[in-house]
């Protein structure tokens, strides 16, 4: 199962292989191009464990950040000084739009101008949350925005995830030792390797205990009269 000292040594793989990151999602992708994306479903505190790695080695991802999301609140001070910090290590960071969250798909424009103000970033490119229906016509775009789905990423480069927990390695591997003809497109969930456990549930609980404790910790900020008995 996945752990931190996977992801460097995957990092260090691709670099090794000849890839070279770039957030630049506008430019001409060649053979050696590498897209590493990051959908941040879970935790923005996981994906700065990543984005850290990745600094260290002097390479630079892009980090799609859902606004919508039931499982953390974008808009919190801690969250925002969270996405600062992974902004301030050089990398990208963009939306991640989750299109079931409303009845009309316009709203993706609010969205995108409330991203933008919090964030001072404008948004280029957008990665659609489980973008089922989509994939039919994957090339129209959201409102004069880029996807991440269009042919260009998905379909004119070597599209592999990590998506469930899925061991990407076997994947990764033949794609690596055979002569190159596309670019690499990774998307990389940061749960699946920041967080402890040798399963994808024992992952996911931990994140369970780590989320119910920090929890305790802002209600105790907040309300006097608790009592963590």
């Amino acid at each position: 199962m996945f752990n931190i000292s996977d992801y460097e040594n995957l990092i260090l793989k691709l670099l090794n292989a000849g890839l070279k990151p770039t957030t630049n999602w506008n430019e001409k992708m060649t053979e050696n191009s590498l897209l590493l994306r990051h959908d941040i479903d879970f935790s923005p505190d996981y994906a700065l464990k990543i984005a850290k790695i990745e600094s260290k080695l002097n390479v630079q991802a892009t980090y799609f950040i859902m606004l919508t999301s039931n499982m953390y609140n974008f808009l919190s001070s801690h969250n925002q000084k969270l996405v600062k910090d992974i902004i301030d290590l050089g990398h990208k960071v963009s939306l991640h739009f989750d299109p079931k969250a409303y009845e009309n798909v316009d709203k993706f424009l609010e969205e995108k101008n409330i991203f933008e103000n919090i964030t001072n970033n404008y948004v280029d490119i957008v990665s659609v949350h489980r973008p089922g229906l989509l994939l039919k016509n994957n090339n129209v775009s959201l409102s004069g925005v880029k996807h991440t789905y269009q042919d260009s990423y998905f379909k004119k480069m070597k599209y592999i995830s990590d998506s469930g927990c899925k061991n990407i390695f076997p994947q990764l591997n033949e794609y690596l030792k055979n002569s190159r003809k596309f670019g690499l497109h990774l998307l990389i969930h940061p749960i699946w390797w920041a967080s402890e456990g040798s399963n994808p549930t024992e992952k996911l609980n931990q994140w369970c205990k780590i989320k119910h404790n920090f929890l305790k910790l802002e209600i105790k900020k907040n309300c006097k009269i608790y009592d963590e008995k």
